[in-house]
């Protein structure tokens, strides 16, 4: 079985050095959630594996499919997930350098796998106040885009007939501000909370061939789809991380209700 790849130069990447050394400490993943997705229906049912060159993640049910008798001519396989991460190393910082997609499609008269997406959002959530929960809360936020490809074409089965593995090198060309903050030692703790949210897509479509057009994205056994990030490191000044971020919030307040249930049926709140 042959493996199709397609590959764009790491040096279309800006704003990224591929730092040589990293931390010994590793981030912990604290937790997954999962978001209402497209053909990815549990976040929570994926492998993942973080190391300190790599992320990977394995995609369990992430699929799309396209068929004569269909009465729409393309899908979107869509995974939307976010991990909680702790126990960051003093003065570094990390970024994503590029993602590797690898799966299997099976395409015919004239449907063909369009496109990948690939978007990976940091944010720093910092508990500013220290007041009962029934007072308002006072929050710090902060987050940056780690990757923000949302398409790069490859239009597998264009040319006919297609049926086999592939693998997807995607760089991240983005902007300097791809780095993470730069990590103090202390963020895992209950005042700041940092998690990456992510955004995966695979484009299906047979438009044009609406009564001809067949396809399957997707591995028949094992992991539908894998997502390998390369991880880079660079040491930083940790004093840094209170400039950092690309979209910042300073002092937002929450509220939560507390005590009984109003006697009309309406929640008693507390600001």
């Amino acid at each position: 079985m042959r493996v199709f790849s397609v590959f764009l130069p790491l040096a279309a990447a800006v704003g990224i050095s591929l730092a040589q050394t990293s931390p010994d400490t590793i981030p912990t993943i604290l937790g997954i959630r999962g978001a209402n997705s497209a053909g990815c229906f549990s976040a929570t049912s994926m492998n993942l594996a973080l190391g300190a060159s790599s992320l990977k993640l394995d995609f369990a049910d992430m699929r799309a499919s396209v068929a004569p008798t269909d009465p729409y001519d393309s899908e979107a396989a869509i995974c939307v997930m976010s991990i909680e991460l702790g126990a960051f190393p003093l003065g570094w910082r990390f970024a994503l350098a590029d993602v590797t997609y690898t799966g299997h499609a099976k395409l015919s008269g004239g449907a063909r796998l369009e496109s990948f997406a690939a978007i990976a959002y940091f944010q720093w959530e910092h508990l500013k106040s220290t007041q009962a929960i029934d007072e308002p809360t006072v929050k710090n936020a902060s987050g940056s885009y780690l990757m923000d490809v949302p398409e790069l074409k490859v239009n597998f089965g264009a040319s006919g007939y297609y049926d086999q593995d592939f693998s997807v090198n995607i760089p991240n060309y983005y902007s300097a501000s791809a780095w993470s903050p730069c990590f103090t030692g202390q963020e895992y703790s209950y005042n700041d909370k940092m998690q990456v949210q992510f955004q995966f897509q695979a484009y299906l479509t047979k438009a044009g061939f609406s009564k001809t057009g067949s396809g399957v994205f997707g591995r028949s056994t094992g992991p539908c789809l894998t997502a390998d990030f390369k991880v880079v490191w660079e040491q930083c000044d940790p004093v840094e991380r209170n400039s950092w971020g690309q979209f910042r919030m300073g002092d937002y307040e929450t509220c939560q209700r507390t005590g009984p249930t109003g006697t009309e049926g309406n929640p008693t709140v507390i600001w």
